[in-house]
C-alpha cells in the first residue's frame, strides 16, 4: 500500500523477547528443588542413593493406613470430602492442632489456628502479612531455601547472622542490626532440628530472641515442623509458649503424617488469622478438604501418638546409620559434621566445592544438596545438607561409600 511503513525489523542475529518475557517479573525459586530435577534427568537416576530429599520414607507413609482412612472418610463424609472448605481450615482439625499446641505450653484455642496448604503456605502468608516493602528479615545462616525465596519474593531484605550448635546467634543479630543501624520486621527460625543443619536453638537462646524481637516490635516466624521427631535429649518450650503476642507459631503433617496432603497450620491471634485468612483467599481458598479429613480421620483412631513413638524409633535408627556411615567412610579426614538429637538432618562441611562434589557424587549414584543452596550469599560453597530419612540403613550404608569416591576424586584435582 502506497505510503505504508514497513514493520521495523531486529538486526539479524539480535536476542529479542516476547511480550510476555518483557511484562514478566524474575522470581526466587529453590535449588532444593531444582536439584530434585538434576537426579531425575541423570543416566543412574533409577540407582542413585539421595541425601537430597528430607521427605518421609515410603515406609512411613505405608504406617499411615491410608487406604482404611480414605474409606472412614468417604463413609463418614461422603461428597462433602471432596468439595470445597472454609478458608480457616475444618472446625474439628483447628481444634486437634489448638490441643497439641496447648499440649506443649502455647495458650491456642481453635479460632487462634489456621489451616494452611504445608508450613511453607504459612510462611508465605505470613510474609504477606507483616514484611513490609524492604523490611528486614533476620535468619541464622545458613537456612531453610523456599522460606528465603519466599521473604525476597515478598521484597524483604534478608539478613543472615552465624549460628552454631546452639541455633541461631541473637548476640551477633543485634549486634549486626545495631551496627547498621536498622531495625528488623521478622526474625525466621527453625527451633528444633533445623532444615539444613539439624541444629536445636538453645533454651537461653531462645528466651534472647524473644527479647532481641521486642526490643525491635519485630515478629518471629517459629517454624517447627520437625519438632515431635526427638530421638534423644529433651524438648524445649517453643518460642510461642514464652511470648504469645510476638510469636507466629508454624506446624505441619508432612513430615509425621503425609507431605502429599499438603497439610499445615499457623498458630497466632485471631486478628492474625483473619488477615492471613484474607491473604489465603487469593492464593487458592482453602486447604484440600480430603487432605483434612484424613488428619481428622486419622486421630478419631486414637493412633497419633502411638504413630509418633513408631516415627521416633524408625528415624532414630536411620540417624544412628547414618552417624556410623559418616564415621566409617570420613573419620581421619578433614570432613566435619554435626550430631543433632532428631529431626532429618546432618550438616557436612567436606572443605571442597560443593557444586564440584555433587557432579562428582552424581556419577558415583548418590546425591545431596549442595550447602549454597540454603543461603542468599556465597557463603557455604563446601558444605552439603546429608538427609538421612529416606534411605534404608542399608542404602544409606552405600551411598556413604559412593559419597567418599566421589569426594576422593574431587580432591585428587585439587
Amino acid at each position: 500500500m502506497k505510503g505504508a511503513v514497513a514493520p521495523l525489523r531486529p538486526p539479524a542475529g539480535a536476542v529479542t523477547m516476547s511480550p510476555l518475557e518483557a511484562a514478566g517479573r524474575d522470581q526466587h525459586g529453590s535449588f532444593v528443588d531444582e536439584t530434585f530435577q538434576i537426579i531425575a534427568r541423570h543416566p543412574r537416576a533409577a540407582d542413585i542413593v539421595s541425601f537430597a530429599a528430607g521427605a518421609p520414607a515410603g515406609e512411613a507413609l505405608a504406617l499411615t493406613r491410608v487406604d482404611e482412612l480414605m474409606a472412614d472418610v468417604l463413609e463418614r463424609d461422603g461428597m462433602r470430602a471432596l468439595n470445597y472448605g472454609i478458608t480457616e481450615g475444618e472446625q474439628e482439625l483447628r481444634e486437634i492442632v489448638a490441643a497439641d499446641a496447648r499440649a506443649r505450653g502455647i495458650d491456642a484455642r481453635a479460632e487462634d489456628v489456621i489451616v494452611t496448604a504445608g508450613a511453607l503456605q504459612a510462611i508465605d502468608l505470613a510474609a504477606r502479612v507483616f514484611l513490609p516493602r524492604a523490611g528486614i528479615v533476620v535468619t541464622g545462616s545458613p537456612s531453610f531455601a523456599n522460606a528465603l525465596s519466599a521473604f525476597r519474593n515478598h521484597g524483604g531484605r534478608v539478613l543472615e547472622v552465624p549460628q552454631d550448635d546452639d541455633g541461631i546467634d541473637v548476640a551477633a543479630a543485634a549486634r549486626v542490626l545495631r551496627q547498621r543501624g536498622e531495625r528488623a520486621s521478622l526474625f525466621f527460625v527453625v527451633p528444633n532440628f533445623d532444615n539444613p543443619t539439624g541444629t536445636t536453638l538453645s533454651d537461653e537462646r531462645r528466651d534472647a530472641l524473644v527479647a532481641l524481637a521486642e526490643s525491635h516490635d519485630a515478629v518471629i516466624i517459629e517454624d517447627d515442623p520437625y519438632a515431635a521427631l526427638r530421638y534423644r535429649g529433651q524438648d524445649l518450650a517453643p518460642l510461642a509458649a514464652r511470648s504469645r503476642d510476638r510469636v507466629v507459631h508454624f506446624g505441619s503433617f508432612s513430615k509425621t503424617f503425609m507431605p502429599g496432603i499438603r497439610v499445615g497450620w499457623c498458630v497466632a491471634d485471631p486478628t492474625t488469622v483473619r488477615r492471613m485468612a484474607a491473604a489465603k483467599q487469593t492464593v487458592d481458598s482453602s486447604t484440600s478438604t480430603l487432605g483434612q479429613r484424613l488428619v481428622i480421620a486419622f486421630h478419631r483412631r486414637g493412633r497419633a501418638a502411638e504413630h509418633l513413638g513408631a516415627l521416633r524409633r524408625f528415624y532414630g535408627v536411620r540417624q544412628d546409620a547414618a552417624r556410623a556411615a559418616l564415621a566409617r567412610e570420613f573419620g581421619g579426614t578433614d570432613v566435619r559434621w554435626n550430631d543433632p538429637d532428631g529431626g532429618f538432618y546432618f550438616w557436612v562441611r567436606t572443605g571442597v566445592d560443593g557444586r564440584e562434589l555433587l557432579d562428582a557424587a552424581l556419577d558415583e549414584g548418590v546425591a545431596f544438596v549442595p550447602g549454597e543452596a540454603f543461603t542468599t550469599t556465597d557463603a557455604w560453597r563446601d558444605a552439603l545438607r546429608f538427609s538421612y530419612c529416606a534411605p534404608t540403613p542399608e542404602r544409606i550404608a552405600e551411598g556413604a561409600r559412593r559419597l567418599r569416591r566421589a569426594y576422593d576424586r574431587v580432591r585428587g584435582r585439587n
